[in-house]
């Protein structure tokens, strides 16, 4: 590592404690220093110059999230006696993701992967995981099927699943007093999955909800001619959008054009939840565009450690911390952490250490979380944000931080049982049935 990236995480690491503040804290007999290399795959997504701002500025949230966190933990392991290294690939689709998984582990002596920005790369990875037995960090695929019949034996997912994401939508919007839903999807097996979900999430949890429609545009195709009157005519009074991030735009645009007054929002795909797609939601669609959206991160979060983390990132590049950027970084952290305080490199020691029900990781969101038994899924909050109605020359306030839940403070309730509020139960689970 050079001088100057040396001065800069020596200043952020004094400043917010972070890793060498949490290794303290632990008892002593689980520090062990690793007399290996510690190193550490990522696989990143590989950047296409013709991708819309959106799709790149997930790509470039993932390498600047494993950059910064390279830097904390390479000089952090080094104060302990240590070697740690990240090491990158990139990759453009499945097949290329799991071959750089080969090659990580097989030429470059990785013990764990991260990747999976999207759910075919998730879902190659860590069936390839499970085989080659490789810890694996799912960071950006949300599909409920990862973490049900296709669960793997070695993944764990910081990215949040789609039902985690369904029953937030829900909790927010039902309590806002929204009462008659219109359900547009593009009828996608992952988009009917994410209905099944909702349609449970809304008779089991909550009442006097009515699912007024539910339709179906085919993605990429146009948007209905008679979809405004359609919504009209049902007495819809919010529209939640199933499908990917270029068609949730087209139907926002055309609604809004069509001067529909009306709340709507987005599955919050990874892409959809970056600054750039929040400027490209409120230029096409001035009214409908700057409505609310829910996000695993929120770069304006001013406490726990997010303050300091937030603060650090937009400070080295110049630009707010996106979820995509925020996953990788705490999955090098909990790997790093894994090791260390697990004191092996060995894959059943790292896995065993994290799926361990007294293991707890800090993730900067306001109390310490762990994995799910039943899925290994990371327990965590979500936050709802509001889309700023006017430009603004700073992308940092695109968005305003309007909501977080669970509400994990309430008197008198267990924090793990508020966090797995959101998300599938373990008895609705089919991990390893």
């Amino acid at each position: 590592m050079d001088q100057s990236r040396k001065n800069r995480v020596r200043a952020a690491f004094a400043g917010a404690g972070m890793a060498f503040a949490v290794a303290l804290a632990q008892p002593a007999a689980a520090q062990a220093i690793i007399a290996e290399p510690m190193r550490i795959g990522v696989i990143l997504p590989a950047v296409d110059p013709a991708a819309p701002a959106w799709d790149q500025a997930v790509a470039r949230g993932a390498a600047q999230g494993a950059l910064i966190a390279e830097d904390e933990f390479v000089f952090n392991a080094e104060m302990l006696g240590m070697q740690m290294s990240l090491v990158r690939a990139e990759a453009a689709t499945p097949e290329d993701a799991v071959a750089a998984a080969q090659r990580l582990v097989a030429e470059d002596g990785v013990y764990a992967i991260i990747g999976g920005y999207d759910d075919a790369e998730a879902a190659a990875l860590s069936a390839w995981a499970a085989e080659a037995n490789v810890p694996f960090i799912n960071v950006g695929g949300s599909s409920d099927s990862l973490r049900n019949d296709a669960c793997g034996a070695t993944t764990f997912h910081v990215e949040p699943s789609a039902a985690m994401y369904i029953d937030a939508i829900a909790g927010w919007y039902v309590r806002a007093g929204f009462r008659s839903w219109f359900v547009l999807s593009d009828g996608s097996v992952e988009s009917r999955a994410q209905q099944a979900h909702l349609t449970q999430t809304l008779t089991q949890r909550h009442f006097g909800i009515r699912q007024v429609a539910d339709q179906t545009m085919p993605a990429g195709g146009p948007v209905p001619d008679n979809l405004v009157a359609e919504i009209a005519r049902t007495g819809a009074d919010f529209v939640l959008l199933l499908m990917d991030a270029d068609d949730q735009l087209a139907v926002m645009t055309a609604l809004d054009e069509a001067g529909l007054d009306i709340q709507v929002t987005g599955f919050p795909y990874p892409d959809t939840q970056t600054r750039a797609y929040f400027v490209a939601m409120q230029a096409a669609a001035p009214t409908i565009g700057t409505n609310n959206r829910v996000t695993a991160w929120e770069a304006t979060l001013d406490a726990y450690g997010a303050r300091e983390m937030n603060a650090r990132y937009r400070q080295q590049f110049r630009e707010p911390m996106d979820a995509s950027a925020w996953a990788t970084y705490q999955s090098v952290k909990i790997l790093y952490e894994a090791a260390f305080f697990g004191g092996s490199l060995d894959p059943d020691a790292v896995v065993a250490f994290m799926a361990a029900p007294t293991t707890v990781f800090d993730v900067y969101k306001g109390i310490g979380t762990s994995f799910r038994a039943w899925d290994r899924q990371l327990r965590q909050t979500l936050y709802l944000d509001k889309i700023a109605d006017d430009p603004t020359p700073d992308t940092f306030d695109m968005a305003i931080l309007v909501g977080e839940l669970p509400a994990i403070y309430m008197a008198g309730t267990d924090p793990v049982e508020r966090l797995d509020q959101l998300g599938t139960l373990a008895a609705q689970s089919t991990c390893g049935r």
